[in-house]
Order: structure tokens, then C-alpha cells, then sequence
């Protein structure tokens, strides 16, 4: 390799504790204090020593170190052009899914040149252009007739203009496709393409570094869309990486700049963003909703570009529990089991995890190759794969992961029966802070499938920009305390609902606390958590809201849910609310309804048959039920603001997932404080009669002649189940083994 000047940044700033021996759970808490509460124990020590640290560079001494920027070309993604065209081949030994992915890339870059000109679409990835670029490298390397490959390129940017038109430009494909083909440019091509890929250096910043202007690292339109274009662009930390990158050294009017950049990523990145990452963890702030729009890919593209050229490797400042190396993990843990279809949770689309998979072989660990090859599958693009993947590394499936898992930094946990079961059971269960504006407001939220959906959202899929009643509390699964004089913000079509605040598109500081996990604990009974949610809801309202959750194993499933909610006032009414797909029955004293495996959009799905879900509701004592929904019902305001009896519909609400009933459970003491417990029971379809579940004063279960659930009425979150104490605090410490990284 031939590297280029080498460059020098200044110092970022950081904090740095040396000589500490720490547990896993407490280097997570030092990272994260600011954003939820860990009670750790101070048992074994699972850190590392200060000698052992001393061997890896801090975030902070990376910011200060030099990088060297490769002076030949490819730089972006492509590591070695000998050994990506040996993969091609189909003689390669052991894995010929890159010769056929080939294939693919060169059957496609073919059409483009027949055709003369590249397929351009400013909301899609510019595929045509990949398939080129890489077509042109690896046919040159072979010897063959290439250059077409880059005259079909170099022939449509023409001017130059079709790179630097401010209206709309896949500005941040350019620059890869301009790195790719660099060596079949003539020097004045490479000047006229280069410098106008180079003025978007100061694209809506005004100047050649990272500002952060109306954003933060945690905020999708920081880094860029998936197109790579300027809708939904604010600094574009990633198309612009990859224009100081590509251009570097051409002999642009835009030199100055790209060092400059350039300069700056180096400085606040390892020393801001890092441990910002470190600190959000593995969950992107915004869901796979809006982070499948963007960052989930194209984050892991900007460090795999900057390792590819300058050979430094932010991954490995990365913790285990960071973005984006905890990012896999998390992509698998959200797809459901029947239809391997991505949750439901915050905005979340439902959609296959495509857009993790064309990152995926960024990241190289044996999770992300499972990803990058099973990406085939959901992914019509081959040119990620075939740049980025390394086939010396093993592909691990999610089988070898824990049944359950916290994730610490969004507060989200996860439970399942088993993996690789389409018939498996899964839960979800969520509660922390907001770390992005598009973060909606639904802490302690829940849901359950088997089967297909059995415990849901409230139905379709509103945009937070216009249907506020989408983007309001009400269509989780929560408890609410009715203020009849409660104010929320963003109230068009959204009334009072007496649920969480509204912090969604409010503006920072962030993390904004609104909840924490304050428990955690997964063994082959059962997995359990716990949060504290009461900073979710108003101060005037709410004195305690808590919620504990716990998923016991067996032939026989249930999760129990229990919750303490107190109010500041005993009119304040409070509710526990629940979003089921298909209308419950009643059943003497519990409620019962069935799956519905095509909720999430497809006719056919992996799982078979159907599951059916009893609902014991233990306390409050003689609870007021009501079951809503069907036609014309589907999206109810809150029972008691008079302003909201009506149908909120809108165009998008019939799309999946599909959910029209509800279930609303009142309190109907008096006092100002409520114990809501509720038992969930799954069972194959044909099974019609429930477990035998009893109460246990003063807030405990007695299930099916198997479980004793006791929990704590007053005082510390806790209990026992079968006489064993339930935690009170996380532990998490077997999720993250030492030498791991």
C-alpha cells in the first residue's frame, strides 16, 4: 500500500478514568449514567486491568492521532483488487456466493453499457453506478476489455453537473463510483468530476467540517439517507467522508476542503462520537424505522470507508453494548420469529432487515456474515457484499445468543422460547430515554407474538409529520392517569389521552430520561425486567409509575405483567390499555382471543397454524374491561376526554400492522394509587380452557400448580417467583464476555 502525506489533527476533548477495575455493568453505568440508573453488584471483577488498557487506545487518544489517507485508488470499501477478483471466480475455494454475486453485478453493469447510461432514481441507490464500478475493477484486474464500464459512467456525469446539482444528487454514490473508476479518468476528468463532487464539502453547514448544525451523533439526517442524496440531509457526515476521501489528493479546487474535513472527522469522532455510540449502545436512537432510512447503513459505510482508507478502524474503539457493533444483535433480536420480519417498536415499519444486511459485511464478526449472506434474500443489490465481505471470517447464527437480552443503553429487552423456531415465542419490553427528536413516546410498552401477532400496536402506519395521533402514547400498550385538565403538545387530531409526555419532535438536550430498566435477569425459567417510568408522564399527574415484566418458560407460557401507578389525585383516573389483532372473547372470567399470523403484511409466513392467548386480569379487584375496536373503532381517543369519542382514521391507519381492538382496563377504587396485574397465557389454537391462576395477597400469582409470582406492592421493585427473589438489579454481565473483543 502507498500512503500519502501524513496528516496531523488537533486534540478532542474526553474523559478518561485509568487504573479503575471495573465490572461490565459498571463500565456501562460510567457511560451511561446520565441516561438510566444501573444498581450493579460488586462482585467479581470482569474489567481489565490498567496494563491491558494501556495496550488499546482511549477515544481520545485516537482523536489526537495522525491518519494516513491511501494515495492510490481504490480507497472506499475495496481493500484489495487482486484478492476481491479471486473471490469472483468461481474456482474460488470454499464459498462461491461471491462469484455468483459477480454475476449479478456484471450482468447488470452489462445492461447499463448496452443501454448507455446508468439507471437513476434520486430516492433509490444509484445500483447501475455500483455494478460499474466494481464491474471496471475487477475486469480490468482480469485483464479484459473494462473500460466501458467507466465510459458509461464518465459519459453520464458529463459536465459535471449531474454531481453537483443542489435540487437532488446521489452526491455520496458519486464519490464511491468516482474513487472506483479514478484510474480510467483522464487528469481533467478527475479534476471537473472531483471538484464537483468537492462543493458539497460546505453542502448546509457552509463550511468543510462536522458542525453538527440542528442535529447530533444520534440523529439520522446527521449522517445521510440510504440514497445518499440531499433530502433528509443535514451534515451528511457520511457522503461527505466519502467525497474528502475519494477526492483527496486529485488536484481539486476543493483540496483545502477536503483535508479540512477530513481533519475533523478525525478529531470529533473517535472523541465525541464514540462514546456517544458507546452510551446510546446498540440500538439506533430513532428504531429501524427511521434507522433503516439511513444510519443503519450507512454509519457502518463511513467506518468501513475510513478504515479502507486510511487504515485506522473505529470499530475497534467500539464496546460491545456500542453502536454499531452491538447493531447486529439488535437487528436480530427485533425480527419476529414467524415471518422474520423486523418489530413494531418506536416507528418501526416492519420491515425484513435489508437494510442492516447491505452494511452487514462492514462490521466483520460472524453475526454480521450471517447477515451479509442471508441479505440475499431481502436485498435486490449484490455490489455491497461483493466490495465489503470478507470470506476468511465464519458466519455465527443467532442460535448461539442468550434467550434473553438487555439492551442497555435504549432500555429494550428481549425474550424468546428459542431460535430458529418459526413457531417460537417473543416478547418485547421497552423503557428508557429519548436520544433522538424522532424517538416516540412509548416507554414500558410491550408486545408479544407466537405464531403471528398476539399483543401488538394500535393498527397502520402514521407519519409523526401528520398523523399526531400515530405519534401519540395511546396507541401502545401502557396505563395512563387522566388529568381531565392535562395539556400535551402536538394535540391536532391527538387529545388528551392521559398518557406520557410528549416529547416526540421536541428538541433536545439529549438523552432525555423518560424511563430506565432499574432490573434484569434471563436464566432458563424465566426472563424478567423492570422499569421505572415515572419521568415518562407529567409531574402534576403521576407520583410513581412503575412496571415489572416476566416471561415464564415452559410447556405451558406465560408472562406476567404488573404494574403501580399512582397519582397525584384520586380523580385521576387510571387505566392499563392493551392492542390486540383480533377481537377478544369473553371466556367467564378471562378474555381470550387468537394470533393473526398475517397481521404484519404477509399472506404466507414461516410459522403454522395459529396460537391463542388467555388474559387473567388478577388485580385491580373487580376491574371495569372494556373491549373496542373493530369497523369505524379502530383508533379511539381516550373513554374519558370528551373530545376524543371518534375514530381517529386516516388514509395510512388499514395498513399493517394490523391491530383494531383494544382492551382497556379501569381502576375502579377510590384513592389515588392502583396495582394493575395482569397473566398472560399462550396455547396452541385448539386449547379452549385456561390455567387455573389465583391471587396472592397482596399482589402476588399462584399459576397452573407451577409458578408462585410474588411481587413487591410497596417500596423496591422485586419479588420472588417460586420463593427465589427476582433481581433488583441488572445483569447483564454474560451478555458481554471478557475477550470478546
Amino acid at each position: 500500500m502507498i500512503l500519502g502525506t501524513v496528516v496531523s489533527a488537533a486534540s478532542g476533548g474526553g474523559i478518561l478514568v485509568k487504573g479503575a477495575m471495573f465490572s461490565m455493568a459498571q463500565r456501562i453505568f460510567l457511560l451511561s449514567s446520565v441516561v438510566f440508573i444501573v444498581a450493579v453488584s460488586v462482585g467479581a471483577c470482569l474489567g481489565q486491568s490498567a496494563t491491558q488498557k494501556a495496550d488499546k487506545p482511549t477515544t481520545q487518544e485516537a482523536g489526537e492521532a495522525a491518519y494516513q489517507v491511501k494515495t492510490a485508488h481504490p480507497r472506499l470499501f475495496v481493500e484489495d483488487v487482486r484478492e476481491l477478483t479471486r473471490r469472483c471466480d468461481p474456482a474460488f475455494p470454499g464459498d462461491s456466493r461471491l462469484a455468483d454475486d459477480y454475476g449479478v453485478v456484471k450482468q447488470r453493469a452489462d445492461s447499463a453499457v448496452q443501454k448507455g447510461g446508468t439507471r437513476s432514481n434520486q430516492w433509490a441507490i444509484p445500483e447501475d453506478l455500483m455494478n460499474c464500478g466494481l464491474a471496471y475493477l475487477v475486469e480490468r484486474q482480469r485483464g479484459r476489455e473494462a473500460l466501458p464500464y467507466a465510459e458509461v459512467i464518465a459519459k453520464q456525469w458529463g459536465d459535471g453537473s449531474i454531481i453537483s446539482n443542489p435540487k437532488g444528487s446521489n452526491f455520496g454514490y458519486h464519490a464511491i463510483a468516482y474513487d472506483w473508476i479514478y484510474d480510467a479518468l483522464t487528469p481533467e476528468q478527475r479534476v471537473r468530476f472531483g471538484d464537483a463532487l468537492g462543493g458539497w464539502l460546505r453542502f448546509y453547514t457552509d463550511e468543510p467540517r462536522i458542525l453538527l448544525k440542528w442535529g447530533h451523533w444520534e440523529y439520522n439526517q446527521t449522517w445521510g439517507p440510504i440514497h445518499l442524496n440531499v433530502m433528509n440531509s443535514r451534515d451528511s457526515l457520511t457522503q461527505k467522508l466519502l467525497i474528502a476521501l475519494a477526492i483527496s489528493g486529485a488536484g481539486t479546487r476543493y483540496e483545502a476542503d477536503a483535508k479540512a474535513y477530513l481533519d475533523s472527522w478525525n478529531q470529533r469522532v473517535p472523541a465525541e462520537c464514540i462514546p456517544a455510540f458507546n452510551k446510546m449502545g446498540g440500538v439506533w436512537s430513532e428504531s429501524f424505522g427511521h434507522g433503516g432510512y439511513g444510519p443503519v447503513t450507512v454509519i457502518p459505510y463511513a467506518f468501513h470507508a475510513w478504515r479502507t482508507a486510511t487504515g485506522k478502524d473505529l470499530f475497534k474503539l467500539i464496546e460491545p453494548w456500542g453502536y454499531p457493533v452491538e447493531s447486529p444483535r439488535w437487528v436480530a433480536y427485533t425480527m419476529m420469529p414467524h415471518n422474520e420480519r423486523t418489530a413494531w417498536i418506536d416507528d418501526g415499519d416492519g420491515s425484513r432487515p435489508a437494510a442492516f444486511a447491505r452494511a452487514a459485511p462492514c462490521l466483520r464478526d460472524g453475526l454480521s456474515q450471517w447477515f451479509a449472506n442471508r441479505g440475499r434474500e431481502w436485498l435486490n443489490e449484490r455490489w455491497q457484499c461483493l466490495a465489503c465481505y470478507d470470506p476468511s471470517i465464519a458466519e455465527t447464527p443467532p442460535d448461539k445468543l442468550p434467550l434473553g437480552y438487555l439492551f442497555p443503553g435504549a432500555g429494550h429487552v428481549y425474550m424468546r422460547s428459542a431460535w430458529g423456531d418459526p413457531n417460537a415465542t417473543w416478547a418485547f419490553f421497552g423503557c428508557g430515554p429519548q436520544f433522538a427528536g424522532h424517538a416516540r413516546d412509548d416507554e414500558g410498552h410491550f408486545l408479544i407474538c407466537k405464531r403471528g401477532s398476539l399483543v401488538s400496536r394500535q393498527g397502520g402506519q402514521g407519519h409523526n409529520d401528520t398523523d399526531y395521533f400515530a405519534g401519540g402514547s395511546l396507541i401502545y400498550n401502557i396505563v395512563t392517569i387522566f388529568d381531565p385538565n392535562g395539556k400535551f403538545r402536538r394535540n391536532k387530531g391527538n387529545e388528551n389521552d392521559g398518557g406520557l409526555l410528549r416529547h416526540v419532535y421536541e428538541g433536545g438536550p439529549f438523552p432525555r430520561e423518560r424511563g430506565h430498566i432499574t432490573a434484569f435477569e434471563h436464566n432458563p425459567d424465566y426472563t424478567y425486567a423492570a422499569a421505572d417510568i415515572t419521568k415518562g408522564y407529567n409531574d402534576k399527574k403521576a407520583r410513581e409509575v412503575t412496571r415489572q415484566f416476566l416471561y415464564l418458560r415452559g410447556e405451558r407460557e406465560f408472562f406476567v405483567v404488573f404494574d403501580r401507578v399512582e397519582a397525584t389525585r384520586p380523580d385521576f383516573a387510571r387505566h392499563f390499555f392493551l392492542h390486540v389483532p383480533t377481537e377478544p372473547q369473553r371466556q367467564d372470567d378471562v378474555l381470550t382471543w387468537l394470533s393473526l399470523p398475517e397481521a404484519d403484511g404477509d399472506k404466507t409466513v414461516l410459522s403454522h397454524g395459529r396460537s391463542r392467548m388467555f388474559l387473567h386480569s388478577v388485580l385491580p379487584h373487580e376491574p371495569q374491561v372494556v373491549t373496542r375496536g373493530g369497523p369505524g373503532k379502530e383508533a379511539w381517543g381516550h373513554p374519558l376526554e370528551p373530545t376524543a369519542q371518534y375514530n381517529h382514521a386516516t388514509e395510512r391507519r388499514g395498513r399493517p400492522p394490523i391491530c383494531p381492538w383494544r382492551v382497556e382496563v379501569a381502576d375502579p377504587s377510590t384513592g389515588n394509587r392502583s396495582l394493575f396485574l395482569h397473566v398472560f397465557e399462550i396455547v396452541d389454537e385448539q386449547v379452549r380452557q385456561p390455567a387455573d391462576v389465583t391471587f396472592a395477597a397482596p399482589a402476588g400469582v399462584n399459576i397452573a400448580g407451577r409458578w408462585q409470582v410474588r411481587f413487591n406492592s410497596t417500596g423496591t421493585m422485586g419479588g420472588t417467583v417460586n420463593d427465589r427473589p427476582l433481581t433488583t438489579t441488572v445483569q447483564i454481565e454474560s451478555q458481554y464476555p471478557l475477550g470478546q473483543k
